[in-house]
């Protein structure tokens, strides 16, 4: 048997992808700010985890 889901408790798809966005975003600045890796060294890492992603699929 399925339990209903209690429409209080329902996080929509736009509220969870911002809360997501904006936790990445300040990551991201803090560990800029502290020298750990510049942003440019965090784009650089996007590209090639995508390009591997993009690889593991074909």
């Amino acid at each position: 048997m399925t339990e209903k889901l209690d429409p209080k408790q329902v996080v929509d798809f736009k509220e969870l992808l911002m809360t997501e966005v904006i936790q990445s975003e300040a990551l991201i600045n803090i560990l800029d700010k502290k020298g750990i890796i510049s942003k440019q060294e965090l784009l650089e890492e996007m590209k090639r985890v995508q390009a591997s992603m993009l690889k593991s699929k074909a």
